[in-house]
């Protein structure tokens, strides 16, 4: 709704106060710009753009996300590796970045045993297996029964037969 000195008039304003409402209004609308007018600043805006830009292209390899994320990367394949099934898994990140990561880097069997011999408590024992393994009871006998021997109990059970 536009306020015109007609509308105020109409609505019983007085002159004085209709003077004081048009001045405000004219002083909040002195940086108007009709639509028009922007849009061609607009389009005007976009045409110098253009005609400055130049691309750069971007090497993704070069940036230090992509970095980052190759790091992180290397660093889970190196971790679900068999070199590192000796560390205990709560330890593994803190023992891969104890090690060394350069392009010409001992291999990580060979750094991990170096590793160990300071922070012992980071690695899973070496279990070896016991020669002698305890037994419980008697030594198993017989074999299950197979369906093609006799129809007796005794028989499929390999009992020997009273019949002395």
């Amino acid at each position: 709704m536009a306020f015109t000195r007609k509308f105020l008039t109409d609505h019983g304003v007085p002159e004085e106060q209709i003077d004081a409402i048009m001045a405000e209004r004219n002083r909040t609308l002195k940086d108007y710009v009709p639509i028009d007018d922007v849009q061609a600043q607009i389009d005007a805006a976009l045409t110098e753009a253009a005609k400055n830009y130049q691309p750069t292209p971007i090497k993704v390899e070069e940036t230090d996300e992509y970095k980052a994320l190759a790091a992180e990367l290397a660093m889970t394949r190196a971790l679900g590796g068999e070199d590192f099934a000796i560390v205990k898994p709560k330890f593994r990140e803190t023992v891969y970045k104890m090690l060394d990561h350069g392009e010409k880097h001992k291999p990580y069997a060979e750094q991990l045993t170096e590793v160990a011999k300071n922070y012992e408590e980071y690695f899973t024992a070496a279990e070896t297996k016991p020669d002698n393994k305890p037994a419980f009871g008697a030594p198993v006998q017989g074999k299950m029964p197979s369906g093609e021997q006799g129809k007796s109990f005794n028989a499929v059970w390999n009992f020997p037969n009273k019949t002395n």
